[in-house]
């Protein structure tokens, strides 16, 4: 394992072979890089950690927007006059010609 106190990495080969070690080190806290061919490939994380990642995650996730309706309806009595554009509706560059 190649590591500084805050960062450990194992191998594949390593972490294959000391797997038990690995995840005790992730269930107490600290998070266990496994790299290929010397670039870090997964994270090893306890449970504990993993769900307080999606939790916060779930938390800033977008949410539904509604309908177009939805978004214009702010403007409904705000006496905003929309009037559509000179030339009549256009023809689409697709569709069925006959």
């Amino acid at each position: 394992m190649s590591s500084n106190a805050s960062n450990p990495t194992w191998s594949v080969a390593e972490a294959k072979a000391r797997f038990s070690e690995v995840v005790l080190r992730a269930r107490a806290g600290e998070p266990q890089r496994v790299s290929r061919y010397g670039k870090d490939e997964v994270v090893v994380v306890s449970i504990d950690d993993w769900n307080a990642m999606s939790d916060r995650q779930n938390a800033s996730a977008v949410k539904p927007r509604g309908s177009l309706l939805d978004l214009f309806e702010p403007l409904r009595g705000s006496g905003l006059v929309l009037e559509r554009a000179p030339g009549g509706a256009r023809t689409p560059p697709f569709g069925d010609d006959d």
